[in-house]
């Protein structure tokens, strides 16, 4: 990753990964892998006498809509939080625009963390430094991290091991056990990444002492790279003040209870029962939480089929497993197939932007 005169990212390779991102291939691929689950999973489990008895109403449509607007509101605060990173370089439609395609880059990437690269790269082409670009993309992650580290630990204490996923008799099962481990490198992965920002040489010591060990050694040149960009990252945020933190944490939770919010709005549009009372839906909230740790590692693109193919068991207890498939289909056409769309009408028309401003620069 180089410097152009103008200071913009000259990263040949993370342009066609965008603009390869785009074709239909490319799309279809997230779609096929999560509808391929979802009829398997039908064609095991669906009862049509089950299906039937579900009542599909008014009700239905005004959770339904629900759902659909707290993803709206995600996508207002993602951008919000995007522009107050950027110290107000982005305007709010600038921010909206490029929210969109950081999470096309998601969707079509493996794990959670997988647009990293993109977002890296489009962010450096409007007008801003590459290092600013890499600060704000590792300070995006660390104050996502934050969320996942309070949360977590919050929610068991305080509803206790159901929230994790439905118990077994023995009141443990691998779920569980996987998602703990996930949490426990998430914690890690947190404390480092914000020792990194905050106590950078502490960081950039240790990474250094960890690439002169023999079996590391093959490493050292990425991890060279992290601990200058974590450098980076530091130097950029230091004169940022503690309002400019909370502000941030602040429009991250409200994006993160948004996503998770959508699934339970979901789930209570096809459920309709009316004996799903407070306790319940944080408890659902919860559940979808714990999915998310898990799917965030997953090797397909966004968790495509992992997700589908996990939605029964997590919310077993709610949800009659004759129908829990179709509930999975209808959250992810909410909330995830709409932005491998919106990806392929947005990219286009900003990568014409963006060589329009090259050219009147040349």
């Amino acid at each position: 990753m180089t410097n152009n005169p103008t200071g913009h990212i000259n990263d040949e390779k993370s342009e066609k990964a965008l603009t390869d991102s785009i074709k239909i291939q490319k799309v279809i691929i997230p779609i096929l892998l999560g509808v391929s689950v979802v009829l398997y999973l039908i064609w095991k489990t669906f009862d049509l006498e089950a299906f039937q008895q579900l009542s599909w109403n008014g009700t239905t449509i005004f959770y339904f809509t629900l759902a659909l607007l707290c993803y709206v509101v995600r996508h207002i605060f993602y951008s919000l939080r995007l522009k107050e990173i950027s110290s107000h370089d982005f305007s709010f439609k600038k921010s909206v625009e490029l929210i969109a395609i950081w999470e096309f880059a998601s969707t079509i990437s493996p794990t959670s963390f997988g647009g990293s690269a993109v977002a890296i790269f489009l962010l450096a082409q409007e007008k801003i430094s590459a290092a600013k670009s890499v600060a704000m993309v590792i300070y995006t992650i660390t104050v996502d991290t934050v969320f996942y580290v309070v949360t977590i630990p919050l929610l068991f204490f305080v509803l206790g091991p159901e929230v994790l996923r439905p118990l077994t008799d023995t009141g443990i099962n691998g779920y569980i056990v996987s998602m703990w481990i996930i949490y426990a490198v998430t914690v890690t992965y947190g404390g480092f990444m914000a020792l990194g920002i905050f106590r950078p040489k502490y960081i950039s010591s240790f990474i250094g002492w960890l690439g002169n060990r023999k079996w590391l050694r093959r490493f050292k040149a990425d991890m060279d790279k992290t601990a200058e960009d974590l450098e980076i990252t530091s130097k950029v945020l230091r004169t940022k003040s503690v309002g400019f933190h909370i502000r941030n944490i602040i429009y991250t939770f409200i994006s993160w209870i948004m996503r998770f919010m959508a699934v339970v709005f979901v789930i209570l549009g096809v459920l309709q029962a009316s004996n799903i009372g407070m306790h319940d839906i944080f408890i659902l909230f919860g559940r979808t939480e714990m999915m998310q740790v898990i799917t965030q590692f997953s090797p397909t693109p966004g968790g495509a089929g992992v997700a589908e193919g996990m939605f029964g068991g997590f919310y077993a207890d709610y949800i009659p497993k004759e129908v829990s498939t179709i509930i999975a289909l209808i959250w992810r056409f909410i909330t995830y197939y709409p932005y491998l769309f919106i990806g392929i009408l947005v990219i286009p028309n900003w990568l014409r932007g963006v060589v329009k401003r090259r050219k009147s620069h040349s």
